[in-house]
C-alpha cells in the first residue's frame, strides 16, 4: 500500500513563527520521504492573515522539497491555473518536474476565494462561473500544448500564442 500526505500548510496563532511552520513542514516530508511515502501534496492559497493555509506557491514550496528529498513524489493540490499565466505555470512546473527528476504531480483548481481571485486575476473573479470556467479550461488547453514538447499557437478567448506580431 503506498501512503500520501496532503499537507494544508496552516499554522493559527503562529503568524509570527512562519519560518518555524516552514521547517516543520521540511522535516515532515523529510520523514515521509525515508518513511517510503509516495507522494507530498502541497495546496495554493493567498493572503492568509488568519495563518491559515499560508502556502502560496505550492511550485517554489515543491522545489525546496524536491532538494531536501530523494523519492517521494511532489504535487500541487492544486495549482490555481486561472492565478496564474498559462506559459508561466507551464514552465514553473516543467522546471520543478526537472529538478526533481520527475517526481512531480500536477494538481489544477480554478480558485474558491473571492479576494484571491480579485487581487490575483479579477477575470478569475468565482462570482462569475462562466468566465472562470472558460479561463481554467483555455489555460489547462494552453498548459497540455506547452508540455506536448512542440512549437504550438493558441488563439482564444483570453490568450493567444504566439503574441499578434511575433514569430
Amino acid at each position: 500500500m503506498r501512503f500520501s500526505i496532503f499537507h494544508n500548510l496552516g499554522a493559527p496563532g503562529r503568524l509570527g513563527e512562519y519560518a518555524e511552520v516552514m521547517n516543520e513542514a521540511r522535516e515532515f516530508a523529510v520523514t515521509a520521504d525515508r518513511a517510503g511515502f509516495w507522494s507530498t501534496w502541497y495546496t495554493e492559497h493567498h493572503f492568509g492573515h488568519e495563518a491559515i493555509e499560508i502556502t502560496p506557491n505550492p511550485v517554489l514550496m515543491g522545489a525546496d522539497i524536491a532538494a531536501r528529498t530523494e523519492h517521494i513524489r511532489i504535487g500541487q493540490a492544486a495549482s490555481i491555473a486561472t492565478f496564474w499565466h498559462p506559459l508561466r505555470l507551464a514552465e514553473d512546473i516543467a522546471m520543478l518536474d526537472q529538478l526533481s527528476g520527475g517526481r512531480v504531480e500536477v494538481g489544477l483548481g480554478r480558485g474558491l476565494y473571492g479576494r484571491e481571485a480579485l487581487n490575483l486575476n479579477a477575470l478569475a473573479d468565482p462570482r462569475d462561473q462562466e468566465q472562470n470556467r472558460a479561463l481554467y479550461d483555455e489555460t489547462v488547453e494552453v498548459l497540455r500544448k506547452a508540455w506536448s514538447g512542440e512549437f504550438f499557437s493558441h488563439q482564444g478567448r483570453f490568450y493567444e500564442f504566439p503574441a499578434p506580431g511575433v514569430k
